[in-house]
């Protein structure tokens, strides 16, 4: 009977469709069967991306307007202006996703944003975890200063060392190092007198 009923809780999961919007709201689609094409009409000037499909290297994962969205997967809505469908996903264009939202958020994860996979032919990808752009998207982190982000950005010592000389501290303002030159040790001579006149 035990069995019975998870079969049926995850039947009535699977039937819905989640989308996480770029402005951090986030929506569930049940009952009919949903195309990109209904979201992107109620949200002009974006593009619906499956989640599970963010690899750096490779194009945006855009769905076109008649793909019809799967039950259990989760989609982004993302505005055209950061991404387009021809443009190949790298880590600056999820920073520019980040500095795109009105409200930015620092964010700590404990564990790497990136998962390594390999493709059909043994090829290394990158694949950018759903969990860590969901967490971009929604700005639900659990850490919000700086330390957190320079954490996140230097995850080694040395790396945090090579961040320090480079960027510094904040409370510290850089002025340059001016010596005072000193002329009255220097003797002048007349340019007459070095020629002999």
């Amino acid at each position: 009977m035990g069995n019975a009923m998870a079969a049926c809780y995850l039947t009535s999961e699977d039937s819905s469709v989640k989308v996480i919007y770029w402005d951090g709201n986030i929506r569930t689609l049940t009952g009919k069967k949903w195309i990109a094409g209904e979201i992107m009409m109620e949200h002009p000037d974006t593009m619906v991306c499956n989640a599970n499909r963010f690899i750096i290297g490779q194009p945006v994962p855009a769905l076109t307007i008649n793909d019809q969205l799967k039950p259990g997967q989760t989609y982004y809505v993302l505005p055209l202006d950061i991404f387009s469908s021809s443009q190949t996903l790298s880590a600056s264009s999820i920073s520019a996703l980040v500095s795109y939202k009105p409200t930015h958020t620092a964010i700590n994860f404990k564990e790497c944003p990136f998962e390594y996979i390999k493709d059909a032919n043994g090829r290394v990808l990158i694949k950018i975890s759903p969990e860590f752009m969901a967490k971009i998207l929604t700005g639900r982190s659990g850490q919000e200063n700086e330390s957190a982000t320079n954490g996140f950005l230097c995850s080694t010592p040395e790396l945090k060392k090579l961040y320090e000389q480079l960027v510094g501290s904040k409370d510290q303002t850089w002025s340059p190092k001016l010596e005072t030159i000193s002329e009255h040790n220097k003797i002048r001579y007349s340019p007459c007198r070095l020629i002999g006149f």
